[in-house]
């Protein structure tokens, strides 16, 4: 009886470290460390982009992420980058097993901001009722907002960013709000506040986003507040069947964000709509008038669908 008790020991311990291992890391899958150079704390859902596979992914809230062996095999470039921090480049065949990698802080600078003794009025910018909705691309890193102009917003403080998450997919995926300025009516890739915030629905329609903090400053040209999906490696395009009608409704792989889609009504409202792929390779905005010409119907009066995003301000 003791010699089959220590035995029964042992393998319950083998028992343990092996399901203590994550299972790619079984085989020749490497695991990954994204780390803030300065603090040596985890970088959450940080991008990392493969160039000669032009796919974009996103590491976990612990910073980790895990290269398949199949990716390993090709001698590709990663490009990793995340709000607020300068993007480093690194080639896979370069990278141990259980390696750190970690980014530099982007130096912040921020605009005198002048305290007035009156008081403030906070106001919130239009909703709008869903008439349809967009999810995320898998294997895509995905963006669309809606603009802000400088006729109405400019130099007013964000409290806080509404969205609205559409039925569909699972409405608990984290995804991150990027703030962005504008050119010309157009969006620029440049953001005017660094800071890497992802957040969590509570429920499907309206959420509210608050900023804690230094509260971020509209520019003079205006914003475009966009929302990032976030791809986490959950579904292999490879596989789908794209015979099937609803194959972009999987959920039961692909569990996403759906935001909602409407119109905004009254005349003064200039906002529009634009969306991107990060993984592009000019890294262009498209106006959602190209994205959703299909969806014109007669009862919208020609209107295109405008992503469903809000703000509450500050003068």
């Amino acid at each position: 009886m003791k010699v089959i008790r220590i035995r029964f020991s042992f393998l319950s311990i083998l028992g343990v470290l092996l399901f203590s291992i994550p299972n790619g890391l079984l085989g020749q899958d490497q695991l990954i460390n994204i780390l803030d150079a300065e603090t040596n704390k985890p970088i959450s859902y940080a991008n990392l982009y493969f160039k000669k596979q032009n796919s974009v992914f996103t590491v976990n809230e612990n910073g980790t992420f895990i290269i398949s062996s199949k990716r390993k095999e090709i001698n590709d470039t990663i490009n990793i980058s995340c709000v607020g921090y300068q993007t480093k480049q690194v080639i896979i065949n370069k990278i141990a097993n259980f390696d750190t990698i970690k980014l530099i802080p982007n130096i912040i600078e921020l605009p005198e901001i002048q305290v007035n003794s009156t008081n403030t009025k906070t106001f919130r910018t239009e909703k709008t009722k869903a008439k349809g909705s967009i999810g995320g691309i898998p294997n895509n890193q995905f963006m669309i907002g809606l603009s802000f102009d400088s006729t109405q917003f400019a130099f007013k403080k964000i409290e806080a960013v509404m969205v609205y998450i559409h039925r569909g997919g699972d409405s608990n995926t984290p995804f991150r709000i990027r703030f962005f300025k504008l050119q010309n009516d157009m969006p620029v890739d440049e953001e005017f506040y660094q800071i890497n915030m992802v957040v969590h629905a509570a429920k499907t329609g309206w959420n509210t986003f608050s900023i804690s903090g230094n509260q971020p400053q509209i520019p003079s040209s205006g914003c475009f507040i966009a929302v990032e999906w976030l791809d986490f490696q959950t579904i292999d395009i490879s596989k789908i069947d794209y015979t099937k009608k609803n194959f972009n409704l999987d959920f039961n792989k692909y569990r996403g964000q759906y935001i909602g889609m409407g119109f905004y009504s009254y005349k003064q409202n200039k906002s529009k709509g634009y969306y991107k792929t990060i993984n592009s390779k000019n890294g262009q905005w498209f106006s959602s008038n190209s994205l959703f010409n299909n969806y014109k119907q007669p009862e919208f009066k020609n209107q295109i669908l405008k992503p469903m995003i809000a703000l509450s301000l500050t003068n």
